[in-house]
């Protein structure tokens, strides 16, 4: 009788978690997923297998933005509200930053942001592929996750 309702719980939590999904969420190409880095400066992307995105904008005073986004069917990244932490990890609010809507893509080995509408924040992003997210940045990936 345990085992049966132990399988129950578990159909209702992953009928539940596929639920909560957007509608228009979208699994990423098997080459988007992973752990990118920005080739000017230390800003991260991290793509997991469910096309969620989570940005890491580490500053050279060690502050630093973070944000979530889905991967939509149009290979869109719509950007959650933008979070920014001070060095000792207080969160400052609002952001004042906004980073809207980017497309992403797979070119060979370079991932690409592209803002739909560049406006200030100006050309593609190149991102290449790293092993992992730098500590700082991981540590808010958890914490964003929640």
């Amino acid at each position: 009788m345990r085992d049966h309702l132990k399988g129950r719980v578990r159909s209702l939590a992953l009928l539940l978690a596929v639920l909560a999904l957007p509608a228009s969420a979208q699994s990423p190409e098997a080459g988007l997923v992973g752990t990118w880095k920005y080739l000017r400066n230390f800003t991260y992307v991290n793509v997991d297998d469910r096309g969620r995105v989570f940005q890491c904008r580490i500053l050279p005073d060690l502050n630093l933005f973070i944000s979530t986004g889905q991967i939509t069917s149009n290979s869109e990244v719509l950007w959650q509200p933008v979070r920014f932490f001070s060095l000792y990890g207080q969160e400052v609010s609002p952001s004042g930053q906004d980073w809207g809507l980017d497309t992403i893509e797979l070119r060979r080995l370079v991932m690409f942001l592209n803002p739909v509408d560049p406006g200030p924040r100006g050309q593609p992003m190149e991102f290449d592929k790293v092993p992992q997210l730098p500590t700082l940045c991981a540590h808010y990936l958890a914490l964003s996750s929640k």
